[in-house]
């Protein structure tokens, strides 16, 4: 395709989000002012889905086991790569929208509308997947596992940064730390915290131990690791010895593979504090474990040209610097060739899940930065169509990563 067609492309899919805006708009406020838990979208997940179905997609619902879950599909003139754009919409526990989910529920809608505008001209396949409770459901993992990913060769999403836009351009920018979900309960035996404590074992103390030995174990952890949890259960009344205790526990590391080892200390720590307390211990994973990213960068090299030829200002966190956060996108990352375009909702620094972002997601500002970033990723994406060694690249370095990058 010559540049004179793809600039006439690219006018198109601008114009069609353009002229969609107040739609776009209100499909992510509708969604900011329902806030709902991860699994439990129910509004949102049929609010999107309806509107991709009015645009002309078809549209699977449920998805992957998943009630909350879709996927929308628009087919080309002719067989080529699948590109697809990965919606989130899951609000988190007590904060609401305090990670601006509705901006990338209203992300995919606005691609979905650029991209079908032009779709009948390109060769290919484009989809909007539609993937619950990222806040710690994993449901992205739970994708992947039913197969929903196979045959997408490039996936894109958008995400706030705060005040700062931009998208990975070189290692180890957009890179993140592995997460995985340790749940655990302690098991002791009941007795009388006054009257025979010696005929109890307290399930509590296993507890405290395990907290202690973690505590010790931070001493000597590589630096972008972190381990940090809660007690969720300690015990039902002072004057009986604890015959029950639970905890939560994230453990992140800057890979998979150290994650694993990180992982099995921790186990071990849980193992000897039960030893410790003559009480017992199960571990069970909270939510599927979460990989690292690993962006595309020539995919973001492109977004981020994209986000300047729509005007956005870009000003990207430092690209020398693995993102302290964790996310099922990671997972998809290893998967195909993945990047999220960040973009600012705020003229001024702001905390992540909080108030202010709740704040800014819904604000006028947030709102514009909205349908530019989505501009912007449905720009890229129609690179990924129109240009096969754009892809390529992508699907090199993908296959490289390792030889690439680990071990720097």
């Amino acid at each position: 395709m010559d540049t004179t067609q793809r600039e006439e492309l690219r006018g198109k899919i601008g114009a069609a989000i353009d002229e969609h805006a107040p739609g776009i708009i209100g499909v992510a406020d509708q969604i900011h002012k329902r806030p709902e838990v991860g699994f439990r979208e129910v509004f949102a997940s049929r609010l999107l889905a309806d509107s991709l179905r009015a645009q002309g997609f078809e549209v699977e619902k449920p998805l992957g086991g998943l009630e909350t879950a879709f996927r929308a599909t628009k087919r080309g003139r002719g067989p080529g790569p699948t590109v697809a754009v990965l919606a989130e919409y899951d609000a988190l526990p007590g904060i609401d929208h305090g990670c601006g989910h509705n901006l990338i529920a209203g992300s995919g809608l606005a691609a979905a509308i650029g991209l079908g505008q032009v779709m009948d001209q390109l060769d290919g396949t484009f989809q909007i997947i539609g993937t619950p409770a990222e806040e710690g459901g994993g449901g992205k993992v739970i994708l992947i596992d039913a197969g929903v990913f196979a045959g997408v060769d490039a996936a894109l999403m958008v995400h706030h940064a705060g005040h700062q836009t931009g998208s990975a351009t070189a290692y180890p920018g957009g890179t993140c730390l592995a997460v995985s979900h340790l749940d655990f309960v302690f098991h002791g035996k009941p007795a009388h915290a006054a009257g025979d404590p010696y005929n109890g074992a307290n399930a509590l103390n296993g507890v405290i131990k395990l907290f202690t030995g973690i505590d010790a174990l931070r001493q000597h952890i590589r630096t972008d690791a972190r381990i940090h949890g809660i007690i969720t259960h300690g015990g039902d009344a002072a004057n009986v010895v604890p015959h029950r205790a639970e905890a939560k526990f994230f453990v992140r590391a800057g890979d998979r593979a150290y994650l694993d080892q990180l992982e099995q200390k921790v186990r071990r720590i849980a193992q000897g504090a039960a030893l410790m307390t003559e009480t017992t211990v199960e571990i069970d994973y909270g939510s599927p474990t979460c990989y690292d990213m690993r962006p595309s960068y020539p995919i973001g090299r492109a977004y981020e040209e994209n986000m300047r030829r729509v005007g956005m200002t870009v000003n990207a966190r430092d690209q020398r610097e693995r993102g302290p956060y964790s996310t099922d996108f990671g997972n998809v990352s290893y998967l195909v060739p993945s990047v999220t375009g960040s973009f600012a909702i705020s003229h001024t620094p702001i905390p992540g899940h909080s108030q202010q972002v709740v704040d800014a997601s819904c604000s006028e500002f947030g709102y514009e930065q909205l349908l530019k970033v989505s501009t912007a990723m449905a720009l890229t994406a129609l690179d990924l169509f129109t240009d096969a060694e754009l892809l390529g690249q992508a699907k090199d370095e993908h296959a490289r990563w390792s030889e690439l990058y680990e071990g720097r």
